[in-house]
């Protein structure tokens, strides 16, 4: 990686540039093609000039631009999820936007290229507004307890518009806007699914001449105590494609169950024709019963169903926002006749990561191993967190399962920013006694987390060294680090570690595994490792102090560990032996 050191960068200006590499002789390569990026807000406390504002699902307002538009962006936001039209379309083709983080701490803002929508005359532009992680008040708040709330969704977006004739114009959020407050989406949720009811939706309400005058204004509300980062920072979750069911059941009259063949993360597209007020179903499960009926139980507490109510008189185009599925099976129910296979389509969603690596041998089951896990981690890799599943009550940044699948993630995907963003999620994470939660962001409560989980915040950062030469991130997480470990350190006796929560978790044939290995082994060989990666990251970061004494805590860990668990057999205690201890 070379970071770039010319002049300092301004605000909203496009800038060129071309490279060209000597190699190892001095031998002088061409000129690369010229190449231009584009700066957002680089001050973003000065520069966000919106209002935040709330009240309604549904959001426009109108404006009118007077000369001819060189270039329009848009830039902007929303808590939980938005979706931003303009002129009566979509802009944009992220969904479940803008990515998780802890809120309190960051809110990310996506940027949009949108001459070509905004228009001379008159234009409009709405906001639609979901709950996402920000604002969860479904019924997955009973069945899945302690989910944390923030606040009612809310939503800042500012239009910077250049004419030809060199002036700017730039619309934003505020008190002028209007708000439906009940509109078609009746709830969603990223566990339960979504209920819409489409005789709810106006008809024109993102378009200019549309009749807002029984809308309600918009209030303006508390901006986010966050600092505003751009998603040109992390890879955003995208459409990737879409699969047709391999073949279908009919285990009970009026239930179809579609097979897609492959577990993905997404949801079911659907075209229907019916009556209005027809409800159509559509239940969501990785395994099915003997007689093809959807078996759910390892989703345990999330319902995993959208839910349409029909306007009726023509063919409508289901399919939901602001939430997602684990699958490979869809069940549906009220649906008017029979589905075909023709109306029906699974959606592939997951972060648009730069493939960097590919898997092809003669063992078909080596092959098949890899594109399992390649489907794994593209499912998981979601929404600007590593998550542990994408189907149950859970779906949470567990850190154990982001760092033991990380070196796979970079060997087949481009992580570099990805996990810069969710090293810096760890970072927000962190209280001022050094701990930090086992998942990330801490939308469960779970502090201080287990040696074993909390060492992402060690090891990611080190990964992205190792393969990327990432400096810059070791630098700016590097404080984080010590004090997490500092706070293991002051958890130990004599060397070692014995607070631990869950220990070698889940192996085979059981969930905890005392009796296989004690937890103040794994402990305390985390709390070596970590040392001695402390002490490799300070000789990079020319912190020859904090070298020397990490590298004479791994030692002392080392000894202590020997001292405790090594048996005159040479074995470790319970045949257990841990790697990377010398």
């Amino acid at each position: 990686m070379v970071k770039y050191g010319g002049p300092p960068l301004s605000s909203f200006t496009r800038y060129y540039w071309r490279v060209k590499a000597w190699d190892s002789r001095g031998v002088e390569g061409d000129w690369s093609d010229i190449q231009w990026f584009e700066t957002a807000l680089l001050n973003p406390s000065e520069e966000w000039v919106a209002k935040w504002i709330g009240g309604g699902q549904l959001l426009r307002s109108t404006f009118k631009i007077d000369g001819e538009v060189l270039e329009a962006r848009a830039y902007v936001t929303g808590l939980g999820y938005y979706e931003l039209r303009i002129n009566g379309e979509r802009v944009g083709d992220r969904v479940l936007d803008p990515p998780w983080s802890e809120y309190d701490k960051t809110v990310y803002y996506s940027v949009y290229d949108v001459t070509n929508l905004v228009r001379n005359g008159g234009n409009a532009v709405g906001l639609i507004l979901g709950r996402g992680r920000y604002s969860p008040v479904s019924p997955s708040r009973t069945q899945i307890p302690n989910l944390k709330y923030y606040d009612e969704p809310k939503a800042g977006a500012m239009i910077r518009i250049k004419l030809r004739n060199g002036s700017i114009v730039t619309i934003t959020t505020d008190e002028s806007w209007r708000c439906l407050d009940k509109g078609p989406i009746i709830y969603d949720d990223i566990y339960n699914g979504y209920r819409y009811d489409a005789r709810l939706e106006p008809v024109g309400w993102d378009e200019p001449g549309f009749n807002d005058s029984n809308w309600a204004p918009c209030i303006v509300v508390k901006p986010p105590s966050a600092r505003l980062r751009s998603t040109a920072t992390v890879p955003g979750v995208k459409v990737k494609g879409t699969l047709k069911p391999r073949e279908y059941y009919n285990p009970r009259p009026g239930v179809y169950v579609f097979d897609f063949g492959q577990n993905m993360t997404g949801w079911v597209r659907l075209r229907v024709r019916g009556l209005s007020g027809m409800e159509v179903k559509v239940r969501h499960s990785e395994v099915v019963n003997p007689d093809g009926s959807i078996n759910v139980e390892n989703i345990r507490g999330a319902e995993a169903t959208d839910t349409y109510v029909l306007r009726g008189g023509g063919v409508e185009v289901l399919e939901p926002r602001f939430t997602y599925h684990g699958f490979r099976y869809a069940e549906i129910t009220g649906y008017p006749g029979v589905p075909s296979i023709d109306d029906v389509e699974a959606v592939i969603v997951h972060s648009d990561l730069e493939p960097v690596g590919s898997l092809s041998c003669s063992d078909r089951m080596v092959n098949d191993i890899h594109r399992i896990t390649w489907w794994s981690l593209r499912a998981n890799i979601l929404n600007g967190v590593v998550t542990d599943c994408p189907q149950r009550d859970e779906r949470m940044g567990w850190l154990g399962d982001a760092w033991l699948s990380s070196d796979s993630a970079a060997y087949n995907f481009n992580m570099v920013k990805y996990y810069e963003k969710f090293i810096r999620d760890m970072v927000d994470s962190q209280k001022d006694d050094g701990s930090i939660p086992d998942v990330v962001p801490p939308y469960w409560n779970l502090y201080p987390a287990d040696p074993a989980w909390g060492t992402a915040l060690i090891y990611i950062p080190w990964l992205l060294y190792v393969h990327y030469g990432d400096v810059d991130i070791l630098a700016e997480a590097y404080d984080a680090m010590k004090k997490w470990w500092n706070f293991l350190w002051s958890k130990a006796k004599d060397g070692l570690l014995y607070f631990s929560k869950y220990g070698e978790w889940v192996p085979p044939g059981r969930i905890h595994s005392i009796e296989y290995c004690p937890p103040e082994i794994l402990s305390t060989w985390i709390l070596h490792r970590d040392a001695l990666t402390l002490a490799q990251i300070a000789r990079v970061l020319g912190k020859g102090e904090d070298e020397g004494y990490f590298k004479g805590k791994a030692e002392e860990i080392r000894e202590a560990f020997n001292r405790a668990f090594l048996t005159e057999r040479g074995y470790y205690s319970r045949y257990t032996a841990p790697r990377w201890l010398n």
